[in-house]
């Protein structure tokens, strides 16, 4: 079971999701207005709430289950103690790290120092948020303090390596791991630092003890205002919250806002947007295609004064690509800032008219890339305004035709499934070249990064999460595989029963879904599970030498995920995909 699929048997366990309630995943890049949409619909915009900034500030995904016949009540799932710890020593050897290169330029600042210690380069977990000004101000100086024993254990090693300068950070790393002594001042200061994290856990969370037998918190109230006070304590982006130790949240109530219809309910799945920039979006990640099998409809957000500028694309690849293009919807975010030319006094419909001209160009270079997306009006939705504290009337019109769409769909009956005939002996010819793109993209990739990127890297696949950053193994190898064979899937060799072109298309779709679905835990099985033994050797490593040898280690892994098609090898993946299809297309016809 992925944690993916252990998080929602949690949580129906601890607070169910009532039956027949669409649910509506929104996806976008950082800051293109996923959360204040959120905060417009569940009207909440008067308590600042859900946190919303120009910067990755969505880490929790949290779902909001909105009805009116439902009472307020919280869920919250909490980081496993191992990961929590790992997030703590790897904020401090990259600041003991930078602390250290300036000492020796002696050029050291204190105020840098904290700077580094306040997050993890992902940003996704953020001690700035937990720690006071004074527990941040100890650690400084407890670290400023270590730096003239830590400059003796790097000279010492350095003379018994014989190491060169541009290896110095290498050694340091070394001189933290061999060293007792030091070892045991960065041990104190990381056990000062969880002791300070889990205090302001019991402090917010009415004496909840962290990393107890319950990994989850609940709070429920009668008035909003107390409820969403005490929300904000655990998922606020700013002092004073404890969000950076929170995995995954699940609100539920009457978070309606006043101008929504009284009988609508409906689950918004607030997700972490698809990328920082724009090598970490260039293909989407993996915890977005659980989303998209989970939810019923998927809400993609794009600004119009920049849309597609970084991950956009992408998304709508990869919603084509495994079948879910009639769940889509293209939310544009932000119309008051399009600017049409020199005319500073655009109306509204010139404005839209500029965003569909963009959208047009992006719709062309996809089916360049192979990828065919017809999306009707019915389908785009533009917001504007949406900061103010009231909701404007034009983006309530838009909203609530939203609204009606899902509701619309969602009670719509299920097409007829028409099942297509597949010459399987031809498959193979379709899975040539996925597993060099791969392995090419890998090798590449882990030649280029840093040693403590590939490091933090490999300390993830440990915990067998998908991906660090822009280095995403599962998503690669669905995202390969799936482009090999998507044509394979789009043109069967025949049907079982003659069927409109329509019935034809869905019926793909339905298939192309299942497929993605299997897809994806077989890539974790294979990449993850399969491996573990291996992510874990590669980690253990250490001394010098190791992050040549950590490095050619992932390579060897990702070399045998999945290997050159002609290979004995390959004809094991081979008859595992094919398997998969088979599956996918008898789970389609149930």
């Amino acid at each position: 079971m992925s944690r993916f699929e252990d998080i929602q048997t949690k949580l129906e366990n601890l607070s169910p999701i009532p039956v027949n309630m669409p649910k509506l995943y929104l996806l976008g890049d950082t800051g293109a207005g996923k959360t204040t949409i959120v905060r417009n619909i569940i009207g909440t915009n008067a308590y600042k709430f859900p946190s919303v900034l120009q910067k990755r500030c969505t880490v929790a995904v949290t779902e909001y289950v909105l009805s009116k016949d439902l009472p307020y009540k919280a869920t919250y799932i909490f980081k496993k103690e191992e990961q929590v710890n790992e997030f703590v020593k790897e904020i401090l050897e990259i600041s003991i790290e930078k602390a250290y290169l300036s000492f020796r330029k002696k050029e050291l600042s204190p105020v840098n120092v904290a700077e580094d210690i306040e997050e993890t380069p992902d940003e996704r977990f953020r001690l700035k948020y937990i720690l006071s000004t004074e527990q941040l101000e100890d650690v400084v100086k407890s670290i400023v303090e270590l730096l003239p024993n830590l400059d003796k254990a790097v000279d010492s090693l350095k003379i018994e390596l014989q190491s060169k300068e541009e290896e110095i950070g290498v050694v340091v790393d070394l001189a933290l791991e061999q060293n007792e002594e030091i070892k045991e001042i960065l041990d104190k200061i990381k056990a000062k630092i969880l002791d300070c994290i889990k205090n302001k856990v019991s402090e917010l969370c009415e004496g909840f003890t962290l990393f107890s037998d319950d990994d989850f918190y609940q709070h429920s109230s009668t008035d909003i205002e107390n409820f969403v006070e005490q929300a904000k304590k655990l998922l606020s982006s700013g002092k004073n919250s404890i969000s950076p130790v929170v995995e995954y949240a699940r609100l539920q109530g009457n978070l309606l806002a006043d101008w929504l219809p009284a009988d609508t309910e409906l689950v918004i799945i607030d997700g972490e947007g698809i990328g920082h920039d724009t090598r970490e979006a260039s293909r989407l990640s993996a915890r977005h295609l659980d989303y998209f099998h989970f939810a019923d409809f998927i809400g993609l957000v794009e600004e119009c004064k920049k849309p597609f500028a970084s991950g956009g694309k992408s998304a709508i690849d990869g919603i084509v690509r495994n079948g879910y293009s009639e769940k889509f919807n293209l939310i544009f975010a932000k119309l008051d800032e399009v600017e049409v030319g020199d005319d500073v006094g655009a109306n509204r419909e010139e404005k839209v008219r500029a965003v569909k001209k963009g959208f047009a160009n992006v719709i062309n270079a996809l089916k360049e890339d192979g990828v065919e997306i017809s999306i009707g009006n019915d389908h785009l939705y533009y917001l504007s305004n949406m900061k103010d504290k009231e909701t404007n009337a034009e983006s309530i019109s838009e909203i609530d035709r939203l609204l009606t769409n899902i509701k619309k769909k969602f009670h719509e009956e299920r097409p007829q499934f028409v099942e297509p005939v597949y010459d399987y002996e031809m498959l193979s010819s379709y899975l040539t070249k996925s597993s060099g793109n791969f392995t090419d993209k890998w090798v590449s990739m882990l030649n280029s990064r840093h040693w403590q990127t590939v490091k933090a890297f490999n300390r993830r696949m440990c915990w067998e999460w998908d991906e660090f950053r822009d280095m995403k193994p599962v998503s690669d190898f669905h995202g390969e595989v799936t482009m090999e064979i998507e044509y394979f899937i789009s043109h069967p060799s025949a049907w079982k029963e003659s069927a409109t072109a329509s019935m034809q298309r869905k019926s793909v779709d339905r298939i192309k879904q299942s497929f993605s679905k299997q897809l994806l835990a077989f890539a974790r099985l294979v990449i993850l599970k399969n491996y573990d033994t291996d992510w874990d050797d590669a980690m253990a490593l250490s001394g010098t030498g190791s992050t040549t040898f950590r490095k050619t280690k992932i390579q060897s892994i990702i070399q045998e995920v999945l290997p050159d098609h002609r290979k004995p090898e390959a004809i094991k993946i081979k008859d595992s995909i094919k398997k998969l299809l088979i599956e996918a297309i008898e789970v389609s016809m149930a």
